[in-house]
């Protein structure tokens, strides 16, 4: 359809071009796990030739820089070009080291939510700890330390805990700092040792 007679190009010579570009159209397609547009598949050819030509004449890869002005292409094009160039890997992909196989491609890379589970981890032994300290204190000093640090709600004061049970203020921050200290000793020990009475 597009072809002009009266241009003097003769058609098989048309017709190869066209050809030839579809081909290489249906290669870049079939090869690659990305749809790329027209203008990014000349782009990247016109890289490769700048690439292979330079290679020839040099005998060594080309810097970023070197590609671009060969190409025309701005270093931030070329960068993105060769990124689409680089080929995906499999996750299932063996990898082997010195002693053979050792595992799949995915098993070695890190999982930054991982990073997270490790965090929660962490903070679960450090809360059962801390329960298994205050299986050291009686049944009033753990209620005030749990109050008072707000370990089963928002803390409380101690003039709060005083009318709950009965007690001055001074009197409950006494009962916490005494609890305090047994939590320090049992801490130090790096053992739970029977409640304390009463």
């Amino acid at each position: 359809e597009r072809y002009d007679p009266e241009l003097g190009v003769p058609f098989w010579g048309y017709a190869a071009w066209w050809v030839r570009q579809a081909m290489q159209q249906l290669i870049a397609e079939l090869t690659r796990p990305l749809v790329l547009s027209d203008r990014a598949l000349r782009h990247l050819s016109q890289l490769k030739r700048a690439h292979g030509q330079y290679v020839a004449e040099h005998g060594r890869e080309p810097t970023g820089n070197e590609l671009a002005g060969r190409t025309g292409l701005s270093h931030a094009q070329v960068g993105e070009m060769l990124a689409l160039e680089r080929v995906p890997q499999s996750m299932e992909e063996p990898v082997s080291g010195a002693e053979g196989q050792i595992g799949a491609f995915g098993d070695l890379l890190v999982d930054p939510l991982a990073a997270d589970a490790y965090e929660e981890l962490l903070d679960h032994a450090e809360i059962e700890q801390i329960r298994a300290l205050l299986g050291n204190l009686n049944e009033r000093e753990r209620t005030i330390l749990r109050a008072r640090y707000g370990l089963d709600g928002p803390e409380q004061s101690l003039r709060d805990l005083g009318e709950r049970f009965g007690l001055s203020a001074e009197r409950v921050r006494q009962i916490e700092q005494r609890a305090l200290g047994k939590l320090r000793a049992a801490g130090t020990r790096g053992v739970a040792s029977e409640p304390a009475s009463e």
